[in-house]
């Protein structure tokens, strides 16, 4: 079995108005008045983020929406939001979070990128580092031990998501909130053309929350979420690597990612390679072999 590499190049020009165009700075603190770094900072409505430095401060640079909403985000904190309106000049906006008693992941499938705590509904979010643990070469063997999920096993290379009892064309497959439109709900034997090798998170969705992605994820919703569409600009080149070899069917398995920029320029560049051969088991697979 072999599964061919794929590679994905994406390049996105973040452009600027200056026309009428204002800035947006502040500072985030813990109630102590402690900086909080690394604090993500989103004009709602937008993909402008900005990251918190290590004395918390943040800036948004020829901001040109009239009506603009904030949102912080951090995960040792529950989130902070702030409408500040139709806006007119310069704005210094700061924001203290309280500490959270437990890790607050964002999920991002949802309409209002509400928290793992802010959410009423159905969720399960894999982060990277889990992901990195329990990763198979297909979504469907990757997500069978999550809670209310299946696999179709149609094979080592062909594998979906079973949500709630529901599959195929009831559960829908998205790729940051965009849908993959891949046969692989029309039959189990096709493969789900999205893969997990460059993903940073996987959100499961099931319940009503689903309903925002019409009919056909009556059954539920998985968002791959990965850095193909730049969400923040970056200064300098950024990047991982992972090497894998599988004893058990002389598996070997490599992907990489590189994410740079400069300016108002933001690239992106992955790719993974997956080759693996029979499985060995001890003894013979039947009772009376050949």
């Amino acid at each position: 079995m072999k599964m061919r590499s794929l590679l994905s190049l994406s390049i996105a020009a973040l452009l600027s108005t200056p026309v009428l165009a204002t800035t947006i700075s502040g500072k985030v603190t813990d109630p102590a008045g402690n900086p909080v770094a690394g604090a993500e900072v989103k004009i709602e409505g937008t993909r402008r983020v900005a990251m918190t430095d290590e004395n918390g401060v943040y800036r948004f640079e020829d901001v040109a929406q009239p009506h603009v909403h904030l949102h912080v985000f951090s995960p040792q904190f529950i989130h902070g939001d702030n409408d500040l309106g139709d806006i007119q000049g310069d704005q210094t906006v700061n924001f203290i979070l309280s500490p959270a008693s437990v890790e607050n992941i964002v999920v991002t499938a949802t309409a209002l990128n509400s928290s793992v705590l802010e959410s009423v509904t159905p969720v399960t979010v894999i982060s990277a580092d889990k992901l990195r643990k329990i990763e198979a070469p297909t979504l469907g063997e990757t997500l069978k031990n999550t809670a209310g999920v299946h696999s179709t096993y149609f094979g080592p290379v062909s594998s979906s998501p079973i949500i709630r009892g529901n599959d195929g064309p009831r559960v829908k497959i998205v790729q940051n909130g965009l849908d993959v439109s891949d046969v692989s709900r029309v039959g189990p034997d096709h493969n789900v053309a999205s893969s997990t090798a460059s993903a940073t998170q996987i959100e499961v969705l099931r319940g009503p929350a689903t309903l925002q992605y019409g009919s056909g994820a009556i059954g539920g919703v998985v968002n791959i979420v990965d850095k193909r569409i730049p969400q923040y600009h970056v200064d300098g080149v950024e990047g991982e690597a992972e090497v894998s070899y599988s004893t058990v069917n002389e598996g070997k398995y490599t992907r990489g990612g590189v994410t740079g920029g400069s300016g108002n320029i933001v690239w992106h560049l992955d790719g993974y390679y997956r080759d693996t051969e029979n499985a060995d088991i001890p003894g013979y697979a039947s009772v009376d072999p050949d």
